[in-house]
C-alpha cells in the first residue's frame, strides 16, 4: 500500500467488518466519512475522534491538537480535552520532547481545553516522531451533527480556504527549499497560515444555524471531504471550479511541487452541507470566518464544473503532501 490514508475499497474488506460489538450507548458508529464517536450521555453525548500527525515536523504538537479537535467541532461539540500519544525515535532529546509538548500545551490554550493524558516513549519502531492525538467534546444529544445527512438540494460551503495546513507545513518545513523558488514574502504568509487551521469557530457557528452534514477538510482535501461526506451521505455533488477559495501562496506553493491544491491537507477549512445556504454564510462571515457556496448536493454522481465541462471526482489514491515530500527528498538526493 502507498504512503497515506488507506483506500475506501481496502477498507471496506480489511478494516470495518472487524470492529467488535456494536453498543447501544454509540450513536454513531465507526463508518468511512465519519471521523467522530459520539456516545449517549443522556441530555448530553460525548464526541471523541483521534489522529495522527506524521506529515509534519517543524509545529507537529501544534497541528495534532487542532485536527483532533477540528474533527469534533465538525459533529457541533465544543471541546473539552486531548489524549496525546507521543512516539520518539531512539536518539531523541529532552529538547525535542520539551518543543513538541510546549507547542501542543500552546495550542490547548488557544482553544482553551487540557490534555487529559495519555502515553510517551522512546522507540525503534518510528524514525521520526509520530504523536496521536485523540480529542474529546461533547453536545447536547438533539444537537449534534454528522458527516451522514447532506441532502440533495443544500448547498456545499467551503470555509476560509482550502490548503490552508499543507501549504503551512511545506513553508515551515521546506522553508530554505522554497526561498530559493519564491519571493520571501510568499513564504512567510504560507509559514503564517499555521493560525488558521482551526474550524473549531466555523463547525459550533454553523451548527447553531442549522446544517445537514459537516466535515472538516484534512487528509485527501477537497476532493477527499467531497468523495467522503457524498460517499457517507449516499448523495452526489456538484462543485463549481471558479468558486473554490484558493490563497496565492497556496497557488505558488502547489505550481512549486507541481501537486494539485484540491487534493492538498486542508485542516482550517471546513464543508458544509446545509439547507441555510445564505444564513450560514452570513453568520460565519459576521464571526469574521470567510465562507464561500462552492456548489450543490445532488442525488447521485460527484463532478467539478470547469469551462462549462463536468470532470468526475474521484478520491485521491494520497495527499498531495506526501508525493510534494517525496520529491524534495529525491530532489536532495539527486544533489
Amino acid at each position: 500500500m502507498k504512503t497515506g490514508k488507506i483506500p475506501p475499497e481496502i477498507l471496506k474488506k480489511t478494516v470495518y467488518p472487524f470492529l467488535g460489538e456494536k453498543r447501544s450507548e454509540v450513536l454513531v458508529h465507526s463508518g468511512f466519512g465519519e471521523d467522530c464517536c459520539v456516545i449517549d450521555f443522556g441530555d448530553y453525548v460525548a464526541v471523541a475522534s483521534s489522529d495522527p500527525i506524521t506529515g509534519a515536523d517543524t509545529e507537529g504538537g501544534y497541528f495534532s491538537v487542532f485536527v483532533a479537535c477540528n474533527d469534533v467541532a465538525a459533529c457541533g461539540a465544543k471541546p473539552v480535552g486531548i489524549l496525546i500519544t507521543l512516539l520518539l525515535p531512539e536518539g531523541s532529546s529532552e529538547s525535542m520532547l520539551l518543543k513538541i509538548m510546549e507547542s501542543i500545551d500552546r495550542a490547548c490554550r488557544e482553544i482553551g481545553i487540557e490534555v487529559l493524558g495519555g502515553h510517551t516513549e522512546v522507540t525503534p519502531a518510528v524514525t521520526k516522531p509520530v504523536i496521536s492525538a485523540t480529542a474529546i467534546g461533547m453536545a447536547r444529544k438533539d444537537g449534534f451533527v454528522t458527516s451522514a445527512g447532506a441532502k440533495p438540494g443544500d448547498d456545499i460551503i467551503v470555509t476560509k480556504y482550502i490548503g490552508l495546513e499543507g501549504t503551512a507545513i511545506l513553508a515551515l518545513d521546506f522553508e530554505k527549499f522554497l526561498r530559493e523558488k519564491l519571493p520571501e514574502e510568499t513564504v512567510k504568509k504560507a509559514q503564517s497560515l499555521v493560525k488558521n487551521i482551526s474550524v473549531i469557530e466555523d463547525g459550533l457557528t454553523a451548527s447553531a444555524i442549522g446544517v445537514s452534514a459537516m466535515h472538516d477538510i484534512t487528509e485527501g482535501g477537497l476532493l477527499g471531504a467531497i468523495w467522503e461526506i457524498t460517499e457517507a451521505s449516499g448523495v452526489g455533488a456538484e462543485i463549481y471550479a471558479d468558486r473554490i477559495p484558493i490563497l496565492p501562496e497556496t497557488q505558488a506553493i502547489c505550481q512549486v511541487f507541481e501537486i494539485d491544491p484540491l487534493a492538498l491537507i486542508s485542516s482550517g477549512s471546513m464543508l458544509i452541507c446545509t439547507s441555510k445556504g445564505q444564513e450560514v454564510v452570513k453568520a460565519l462571515k459576521e464571526k469574521s470566518i470567510p465562507a464561500t457556496i462552492i456548489g450543490s448536493v445532488t442525488s447521485n454522481g460527484r463532478y467539478i464544473l470547469k469551462s462549462g465541462q463536468k470532470f468526475p471526482i474521484t478520491p485521491p489514491e494520497r495527499d498531495e503532501l506526501y508525493r510534494a515530500i517525496e520529491k524534495i527528498k529525491t530532489s536532495m538526493q539527486k544533489k
